[in-house]
């Protein structure tokens, strides 16, 4: 696709350091590809190497959030290009410690949650990791903020924002069921892929847009091909005018097929 002129942007929650390996894979080096990055608050040009960061949450923002979800009990993370710092209130603390002891980890293994489970070493992306135990230990700024717990707590996490006002300060998505990101008000994917089309002179029915999670939905609004995954979270699917077959059975290439198939590519 590339070779006949169409550009190839990946958008991700992740900071472009950790998508960089994909990028590089996909040739988008040769090829003026563009990286979306940790939910749109920076755009990273991966042949020129040049980034335009858009969005930080900074130390006012940080205490405000940590405010509001210390009254919960979960994991808060804080990440930047490439370091997490990650606070833990005393229950997690002790779940994770036991959990540690029991699979034998050693001392420098992260602390941080991830996608499926309490622990999760994504050190590939972010080499520096640290845990603090106090929230006055917070980094001064970070790129977004995440707070992580088990599915179900997340589920009452999500419904207690919703009737808060809190809810309207910043821009709230879960990227799966454990994790809810924050990041400042009007920062998404949507906002800097539009950027990026505006750029370039592409319109919006010129754009096919694939994702599976909420900090998806924000690229879907307004695309005549927003494409949801078999694997996507309902309200993403709920969100999308197409649904294709999951990760793990090629969905984006079928749907590229398809759409070659019906004369659009």
């Amino acid at each position: 696709m590339q070779q006949k002129g169409v550009k190839v942007i990946l958008a991700s929650g992740r900071s472009y350091i950790r998508l960089l390996p994909d990028a590089l894979k996909l040739k988008m080096d040769q090829y003026d590809g563009i990286l979306i990055d940790v939910n749109g608050t920076s755009i990273y040009h991966v042949q020129s190497s040049e980034r335009t960061r858009i969005s930080i949450l900074d130390r006012t923002n940080i205490q405000d959030i940590n405010d509001f979800f210390s009254l919960f009990n979960v994991e808060l993370q804080y990440g930047q290009d490439d370091t997490i710092y990650t606070y833990l209130p005393d229950p997690i603390y002790q779940i994770k410690r036991n959990i540690r002891a029991e699979m034998r980890l050693p001392e420098d293994y992260p602390w941080a949650g991830g996608m499926y489970s309490w622990l999760c070493d994504t050190r590939d992306g972010y080499p520096n990791q640290y845990l603090i135990r106090d929230l006055k230990d917070s980094p001064d700024f970070c790129n977004k903020m995440s707070i992580v717990q088990d599915p179900l707590y997340m589920e009452f996490v999500r419904q207690t924002l919703l009737n808060h006002a809190f809810f309207h300060q910043y821009e709230f998505v879960f990227s799966d069921e454990r994790k809810m990101e924050v990041t400042n008000k009007g920062i998404s994917k949507g906002k800097a892929l539009d950027i990026i089309l505006e750029k370039y002179g592409i319109q919006a029915d010129e754009v096919l847009v694939f994702g599976d999670s909420e900090n998806d939905i924000s690229m879907f609004e307004g695309k005549k091909y927003s494409i949801a995954m078999e694997n996507a979270l309902v309200n993403a699917k709920q969100s999308a005018n197409y649904i294709t077959d999951s990760n793990n059975h090629e969905g984006i290439f079928n749907m590229l097929v398809r759409m070659e198939n019906d004369g659009l590519l």
